[in-house]
């Protein structure tokens, strides 16, 4: 086989799992119109250098590492939604990693240059996500539950993740999307 039939193949390979994967997320997200929602930021994406025929080589080269790039984050993101690590007090980097068949560094730049935010900001912002869809199927359930089922271990931490991705407190949003 040719380097083009190879990369096709690649290619071919990594759109049909990551197609799948997106799939099974979008399919099993349940969002209420009441309920604010936490949206991730996503770096903007480096350009490919112009086409140049010394660097032809080059950008099939650049070209090849955004795919894997973009099939690291779908997988991760897979990972987040399906196995939902983050309700682990205990989960690191070094854990998710090995699961993606790669290296702490390496995870740790794709989340800091895709999500804008940094291992720990991330594992909580899924938290806080996590705690809004426990309140929004039990709104009976007190603080110290939410905590803990949400994967948060101090309160302190929970309070402070809370604020940062929703702009209210969790009392105050529990107040407000229970009109109690």
């Amino acid at each position: 086989m040719d380097v083009t039939t190879v990369l096709l193949l690649v290619f071919l390979a990594a759109s049909v799992t990551s197609t799948a994967c997106l799939l099974g997320v979008l399919m099993s997200r349940r969002q209420s119109s009441n309920i604010p929602t936490i949206t991730y930021p996503v770096q903007e994406e480096k350009t490919p250098p112009k086409a140049d025929p010394v660097l032809k080589e080059d950008a099939a080269v650049y070209d090849i590492a955004d795919k894997r790039t973009e099939e690291m984050v779908e997988r991760f993101k897979c990972i987040m939604t399906e196995k939902k690590p983050y309700l682990d007090t205990k989960v690191s980097i070094e854990k998710i990693a090995a699961g993606m068949n790669t290296n702490k560094s390496t995870l740790s730049k794709l989340i800091n240059d895709k999500f804008g935010m940094n291992f720990r900001q991330l594992m909580n912002s899924y938290r806080v996500k996590e705690a809004m869809e426990i309140f929004a199927r039990n709104n009976d359930i007190s603080m110290e539950e939410l905590k803990k089922a949400s994967g948060f271990q101090s309160i302190s931490t929970f309070t402070s993740s809370f604020s940062r991705f929703t702009g209210y407190t969790p009392g105050e949003y529990c107040k407000k999307v229970s009109g109690k």
